[in-house]
């Protein structure tokens, strides 16, 4: 399934803070527009893959105390741990840190 390899691919660059189409189509032998046209296909963009990656990675890392938030925002390729705070309350309407103290996931 294309989607399981985009993500593949994704999950490899994330730590490197830059997962760009152009770098993950040509991971996958295709083009730019190729990898466009065929996640479209399946009703799914670029965008949305590594939003939704990067939330079901938070919360399985978040189930891990041992891993410090710092550490799990840079996992998942933001700059700054503000940045990964906004971004996961953004998607699940708790911090971090909530999430992890609730164990609501």
């Amino acid at each position: 399934q294309l989607r399981t390899r985009v993500e593949n691919a994704m999950s490899s660059l994330l730590p490197h803070g830059r997962v760009v189409a152009d770098d993950i189509a040509r991971s996958l032998g295709m083009s730019k527009r190729t990898l466009a046209r065929k996640l479209s296909d399946e009703g799914l963009n670029f965008t949305e893959v590594l939003q939704q990656l990067r939330r079901d990675l938070a919360v399985r890392y978040l189930d891990d105390p041992k891993l410090h938030i710092s550490k799990i925002a840079w996992l998942l390729g933001f700059n700054e741990v503000s940045a990964f705070t906004h971004a996961f309350k953004r998607w699940t309407g708790k911090t971090p840190s909530q999430m992890r103290t609730a164990g609501a996931h």
